[in-house]
């Protein structure tokens, strides 16, 4: 998905941020000027909201969305807003690392999933019914305790925003981070 951050829309073509480097693409319209693609992206009464781009049979197509620019909004969005940006990373040596350069360490959290694993391991081992039972109360405190936790680091990545008068949060996309590290499969919750 392409926003204002990572694409600048003109009128006649498009600029937008790949992993290698900015690409530039002209549109290709109908014909037809009273078309909706044709007539909105013409008309400077309709911005540039997002756009999708999607492969389809050999092709990339942009699928953007516009939306009418009304008298009263153009005057104020004339006017220049300041916008700060906190910009987290997810990983899985540290949960999460802050653009500010404030770390939420894993440490504790791998700790306890390899002390659950661990739990699990014996009860399994031991076979009886009353074991077996006791495996599902250990998953659910495992999944209390990582929700716990994971809300407290969440509460702290706002913290750290509105401390630094950030207007908005963006993570990274994590988009097939199953297929990209498929050695953690631990790590998938």
């Amino acid at each position: 998905m392409y926003d204002k951050r990572s694409a600048t829309f003109h009128r006649d073509h498009v600029s937008l941020s790949t992993v290698d480097g900015r690409v530039e693409c002209d549109y290709t319209l109908p014909d037809d000027s009273e078309t909706p693609p044709t007539k909105y992206v013409s008309d400077e009464n309709f911005e540039f909201r997002m756009a999708h781009l999607q492969y389809r049979d050999g092709d990339w197509y942009l699928h953007a969305s516009m939306r009418k620019v009304e008298a009263d909004e153009e005057a104020s969005e004339s006017e220049p807003k300041h916008r700060t940006v906190l910009g987290v990373d997810l990983g899985v040596n540290n949960l999460a690392v802050a653009s500010t350069g404030r770390f939420w360490s894993a440490d504790e959290f791998n700790h306890w999933r390899r002390e659950y694993e661990k739990r699990r391991g014996l009860l399994q081992q031991c076979g009886s019914r009353y074991a077996h039972e006791n495996i599902e109360s250990v998953g659910q405190k495992e999944y209390g305790r990582f929700e716990i936790y994971l809300h407290t680091v969440a509460n702290e990545i706002i913290e750290e925003a509105v401390e630094n008068n950030c207007s908005h949060i963006v993570f990274e996309d994590l988009t097939h981070i199953r297929e990209n590290i498929p050695e953690a499969t631990w790590q998938h919750v």
